[in-house]
């Protein structure tokens, strides 16, 4: 798999466990060391990240990205950083999008651990719009 393909395969695992609003799913996919800043909040470290996403996957509804530009940045032996341009909003129950998607980006740094990519670094934002 060459590098945006593994950088999708990330995304979509994040996703789908965002979307089953299992927090134990989401938080599987991180790492140990994970640092979150989202468009309203920072949050340096598993603890402070896992009390975020668990307020998030509550809300009502479910958050949908569109993956547009995944862009690989950097990439080592266990280690792979990119980014991403798309676009963000929110689904009912039933896929119904609650109005149109925001242009939204994105920078991820993911490591290989036990075998899998952890996403050690997500900063995720809205670009500011007139």
């Amino acid at each position: 798999m060459d590098e945006e393909q593994t950088a999708r395969q990330i995304l979509d695992d994040l996703q789908t466990a965002v979307a089953s609003k299992d927090l134990d799913r989401v938080v599987a996919l991180l790492d140990d060391d994970v640092v979150v800043f989202g468009t309203a909040a920072a949050n340096l470290g598993l603890e402070q990240t896992t009390s975020y996403l668990a307020a998030l996957l509550q809300l009502d509804g479910t958050v949908r990205w569109g993956w547009d530009h995944v862009l690989p940045l950097a990439s080592e032996p266990g280690l792979l950083a990119f980014a991403v341009l798309g676009t963000a909003g929110v689904e009912d129950d039933d896929g119904v999008p609650d109005g149109d998607p925001d242009p939204f980006r994105l920078t991820c740094v993911a490591v290989l651990r036990d075998d899998r990519w952890r996403l050690r670094h997500f900063h995720g934002s809205f670009p500011y719009t007139d």
